[in-house]
């Protein structure tokens, strides 16, 4: 796999395309004039253009907004020597759905012995202006099909008005996908602020939703704003929502419907304008079903409901979201992961999903230290991981009368065996892709396994 902090590739095919959409952040290759010869979508989307409106394109158009050809050698702040990896920070004219431009950080790369001249451009969001802290950390890292169609459908309601539901496994990402939602919407320079129903009882709940007035309560010596207050022009991600007791469901309804809110104490009703998103793991129309949701606020809350797909089944975005959590783990020396350990992680079903992966590769980046992430450093936290040969004592007899131990099954790492495939292979009529989803594993690990097993025969 081609690392972030090694040069592009020389040439640009194909499997060169292939490897720079496992890029998360947006990747340009300039030839030796300094004109766009290959981009990954994320370059495209950053641009707003296609990838084919890129190729040909100068520097000095496409990232500085400036007219005519590359100023040459002495004068680009492009230029590298072979071999040199520099960070420079430009102001890159890429312009956002507000028509903004955005201060990027420059990574490049120039590989040792080019003779073409090839340099790569990796961009960087810098953490300025009014986004919240730690954005640039949190970006949605994935370029599977499942999460190109959860952006189109994130970035297509971001610019509205619309109330959104983000609706997930635990540990999916929805806080990720919510800042994702407030930098693509119209209230991007305004704040965006979160709060956890899970964490909160019901008095704290709307202490913090609404404010509080001073000798509201025991221990309440000074007025404060409440989260509704502090997210004006901005964005209230309210995680969680499932957890929020009855009482206070009420409460954020009339919020909702009314735009205003009545501090803890208080009597004067207070305007407030902030988008509202939600969260939750929970199945919100059985608990309505149950009486333990007001259906009123369900169908509030859902005006637009977003589906995120669990890491299983975006088994493409794993080696791209570990080499990201590594390299935030201070493991950028032990990029790019090595093929053993890509296919450990993406033969296992991540039952935490993206905050169990996180989890792992910070465990493994302190275990291996200086050297390389070795497939021994990865411990996975639920029993569906890798399971370990047992031990068996069979013995088979020899034609001679005498015995010998009995091999056992030939093992992969997630703990299939010769007979657990046959026997999905059975019940399914030999059906791949049946017998894969039985097994839980992707139809490719399926027929790899299969590779293996027969080599053995």
């Amino acid at each position: 796999m081609f690392s972030l902090h090694q040069s592009p590739p020389p040439l640009v095919h194909p499997d060169g395309q292939q490897v720079m959409e496992l890029i998360p952040e947006p990747f340009l290759i300039l030839d030796g004039d300094h004109r766009v010869v290959a981009a990954n979508q994320a370059a495209a989307d950053l641009f707003s253009q296609t990838r084919g409106m890129l190729m040909g394109q100068g520097c000095q158009e496409l990232l500085f907004g400036l007219s005519g050809a590359c100023p040459g050698d002495d004068a680009c702040p492009l230029t590298l020597q072979p071999g040199e990896v520099r960070v420079s920070e430009q102001r890159v004219e890429a312009r956002n759905h507000q028509g903004r431009s955005r201060p990027l950080k420059i990574r490049l790369s120039r590989m040792a012995g080019d003779a073409e001249g090839l340099v790569g451009l990796q961009l960087l969001a810098e953490n300025g202006g009014q986004e919240s802290k730690g954005a640039e950390t949190s970006q949605v890292v994935g370029r599977s099909s499942a999460m190109s169609r959860l952006m189109h459908v994130v970035e297509r309601v971001a610019p509205t008005s619309a109330t959104v539901l983000l609706l997930g496994e635990s540990g999916v990402g929805k806080e990720r996908v919510a800042e994702h939602l407030h930098r693509c919407s119209e209230r991007a320079d305004g704040p965006l602020v979160v709060v956890d129903c899970s964490a909160l009882g019901e008095q704290l709940i709307e202490a913090e939703l609404f404010g509080y007035e001073k000798g509201a309560f025991t221990g309440a010596d000074r007025r404060k704003i409440g989260l509704f207050e502090a997210a004006q022009g901005g964005t209230l991600f309210i995680d969680e929502v499932g957890e929020m007791p009855l009482a206070m469901q009420s409460k954020l309804l009339r919020a909702l419907e009314a735009s205003r809110i009545r501090r803890v104490g208080g009597t004067d009703y207070i305007d407030v304008d902030a988008r509202v998103v939600a969260a939750t793991h929970r199945d919100l129309g059985a608990m309505v079903a149950r009486g333990e949701f007001r259906e009123d606020l369900y169908y509030r809350l859902a005006a637009f409901p977003v589906d995120i797909p669990p890491l299983r089944e975006r088994r493409e975005d794993i080696v791209a979201l570990a080499e990201h959590f590594l390299e935030q783990a201070g493991g950028a020396h032990q990029l790019p992961l090595s093929r053993s350990v890509a296919e450990l992680l993406t033969e296992y079903p991540f039952p935490g999903n993206v905050r169990e992966l996180k989890n792992i590769i910070s465990r493994a980046a302190i275990l291996a230290g200086s050297g390389p992430v070795l497939p021994e450093h990865i411990a996975f936290q639920s029993r569906q991981g890798p399971a370990a040969p047992p031990a068996r004592e069979d013995r088979e007899m020899r034609a001679d009368g005498n015995t010998l131990p009995f091999p056992p099954p030939r093992r992969t790492r997630n703990g299939l065996t010769r007979e657990r495939i046959r026997a999905a292979l059975e019940a399914s009529d030999g059906h791949r892709a049946e017998a894969a989803q039985r097994l839980g594993v992707s139809e490719r690990t399926l027929y790899r396994h299969l590779q293996r097993l027969s080599e053995v025969d």
